[in-house]
């Protein structure tokens, strides 16, 4: 069975030398990944107790009576990275680490853990332990979403992810007259390139919005759930599956979700299982068997303070560092129960930043429904999709692997976090108080330089590595400095008549600056810089076409042209086949996918059409304008992707023809 390979063990040794010593308890270990793909590079994380961060040690590991890792030094930290490579014929295995102390002759340290391989499935999501994020569709995915009702609006998903928001979790039961309706969504959200956190509660650990069982038995519930996972384990649309709201609260035994949990992932090892805590957290390690992601859902206004959030986090961050991601549920309710009010817009600012601060990869806000129900103030719901811009915009930095320069602030009002990511480091302030402040900001390297205010469009000084700046009340920052930036391979045009042909500039985040945009006849059609996949630079321009000729179409900032000079418009592209989808129809064959075609130009005069490939490409045209056009004309170059799918851009330029003067 597949679960067998999924729980973390630890074994205790015989004594191997007479008098010899052994420890099982002090050290522990764990893959990088929650599972892997054979034949790929791969890494194990040794957690190094206290008292042993700065002793020297050396660590040698087995798998399958096989050396696959070594590591001598002094730790300096609480996680090492031990690295290994994977042949294509691996399975599923052990790893057993022997660590020895130096000056410690007669005492042995052993921990072990299970290897999960398992072949690659397009729709699959492993989790990186090392930076609690998650690689979905091979690239690393922060969600930022929210929870929801069912039956879900229809035009919800779409209203939604135009905001930036990638993530939806709708309360749900599971019967089977609604099924159609869970297939809907579910299908409406991979067109749109959404994801959903699959909300099985009901025939699982229970509690929640909409989690009555109608009277069934719990194998009636148990086939339910089997069936549930089966029929969705493969959808495109799927990131993972919600088993439990609150469990703690309702006094579910952590022995019955890990049953659960068992049964999930006996069915479906490619996709983690989340739960969420109510406060004060304290319980939620006792599910640790039960969850691969931790959620928590500290909701303080108006009674606590809003610093609840980022010391929930903290905690939680702290207990489970290195081997399950911990995400926040912002409150985005109130007026009811125990809430005399909602967070105004400044609160649920300062919630949500502390909370990624503190180190959470994962927001779910409780809870939406749209327009103004749920939050009633549209308004606070604008203030989440502007965060969820933010958010995506520094995506690649928050999930970064890279070691950072610490960050510190000369004020306990103000949360500071730093993440370091190709050589450019980004500084998170937060203002927890009410009160607007002054920040100091210490970077522990003595660099004298401007920082960038993202989303600000404005820069500081950093002067022998501190930043004086003010932040509102509630409010933050996020400061990009660059430290050791790459050197580009990409060497652009000379002459080049485009503004921003990287789609470099942040001046609004998430969506490139120098275009107009129309809308197609897809409303939830979006056109999104994206950091995570580039050509050149830091950011691509990302285009989500969710159904055949409902594309956006950007027309990009004039530039002046002349009767009878030809012009060359070059664009670099690439596409993900595996993303393209059409749901089945009523007669369960699905519709042949048209290519993906794209169409760039300038507008008025000539369009060429191509298909991207999964790699990067060069797509190039000349367009001639006509001698008997006015003297002096301005022109634009479009874009947009009639064929269904999501596709990457990068690099538009247009020069005069360099061999017609």
């Amino acid at each position: 069975m597949i679960y067998r390979f999924i729980t973390i063990f630890f074994v205790t040794f015989s004594v191997l030398t007479q008098g010899q010593t052994i420890d099982s308890l002090s050290y522990s270990i764990n893959p990088r990944y929650s599972f892997f793909s054979p034949g790929e590079d791969a890494e194990l994380l040794l957690h190094i107790p206290q008292n042993h961060i700065y002793s020297a040690i050396s660590v040698n590991v087995k798998f399958r009576g096989d050396t696959i890792s070594k590591w001598n030094g002094k730790p300096g930290k609480n996680i090492i990275r031990l690295k290994f490579v994977t042949d294509t014929s691996w399975k599923s295995g052990k790893a057993e680490a022997k660590i020895h102390v130096q000056g410690q002759m007669q005492k042995m340290y052993y921990c072990s853990c299970d290897i999960i391989f398992l072949k690659h499935k397009p729709n699959e999501v492993k989790i990186d332990r090392l930076t609690g994020g998650l690689i979905v569709n091979g690239l690393p995915f922060f969600p930022f979403g929210f929870y929801t009702y069912s039956p879900v609006y229809p035009t919800l998903p779409e209203e939604e992810v135009v905001k930036g928001f990638n993530l939806i979790s709708p309360y749900q039961r599971l019967l089977p007259g609604s099924l159609g309706e869970r297939k809907k969504y579910m299908d409406r959200c991979t067109q749109l390139g959404m994801k959903v956190n699959y909300n099985l509660a009901s025939v699982a650990g229970g509690g929640g919005v909409d989690s009555g069982t109608n009277g069934m038995s719990d194998e009636e519930k148990r086939q339910v759930l089997i069936n549930e996972v089966k029929t969705f384990m493969d959808h495109p649309a799927l990131l993972s599956w919600y088993i439990a709201d609150e469990p703690d609260g309702h006094r579910i035994p952590p022995a019955y979700l890990e049953e659960i949990y068992k049964t999930v992932k006996e069915t479906d090892p490619w996709h983690p299982v989340t739960i969420v805590f109510m406060t004060p957290f304290t319980k939620a390690k006792d599910y640790a068997g039960a969850t691969d992601i931790v959620m928590a859902d500290p909701y303080p206004v108006p009674v606590y303070p809003v610093t609840m959030t980022g010391n929930a986090t903290r905690m939680l961050k702290k207990e489970f560092e290195g081997r399950k991601p911990v995400w926040i549920v912002p409150q985005a309710f109130g007026g009811g129960e125990h809430w005399l009010r909602e967070p105004t817009i400044q609160e649920i600012r300062s919630m949500t930043w502390q909370a990624i601060a503190e180190g959470a990869t994962g927001i779910q806000y409780f809870i939406r429904q749209g327009l103004n129900a749920f939050p009633k103030s549209t308004a606070t719901w604008n203030e989440c999709g502007r965060m969820a811009m933010e958010v995506n915009a520094i995506a690649p930095w928050l999930l970064s692997d890279e070691v950072s320069i610490p960050a510190t602030s000369s004020s306990s009002d103000i949360s500071v976090a730093s993440r370091m990511y190709k050589g450019l480091l980004i500084v998170i302030a937060v203002n927890k108080t009410s009160s607007p402040r002054p920040v100091q900001i210490s970077i522990n390297i003595n660099i004298n330089t401007h920082a960038r205010v993202l989303f600000e469009n404005r820069t500081v000084q950093v002067t022998s590595g501190i930043i004086n700046d003010y932040i509102q009340s509630y409010g933050s920052q996020v400061y990009k400095i660059n430290i050791n930036p790459q050197k580009e391979r990409i060497i652009p045009f000379r002459n080049n008549l485009i503004v921003d042909p990287g789609f470099e500039d942040l001046s609004s985040p998430g969506i490139p600056s120098a275009c107009y945009a129309r809308p197609g006849s897809d409303r939830g059609a979006t056109y999104f810089t994206d950091p995570r996949v580039v050509f050149e630079g830091n950011y691509s321009l990302r285009l989500v076409t969710p159904t055949e000729n409902g594309s956006v179409t950007l027309r990009f900032f004039p530039f002046k042209v002349v009767p009878g000079k030809t012009y060359m418009v070059s664009i670099w592209a690439k596409t993900d086949p595996d993303q393209r989808f059409l749901p089945t129809q009523d007669n369960s064959e699905k519709v042949k996918l048209q290519p993906q075609f794209v169409e760039a130009g300038i507008n008025g005069f000539a369009t060429a059409r191509f298909i991207p490939e999964k790699d990067w490409k060069q797509f190039v045209a000349f367009i001639t304008i006509p001698k008997d056009t006015i003297p002096e004309i301005k022109a634009n170059v479009i874009l947009r992707m009639p064929g269904q799918g999501v596709a990457w851009f990068d690099m538009l330029q247009v020069i005069e023809d360099p061999l017609f003067k």
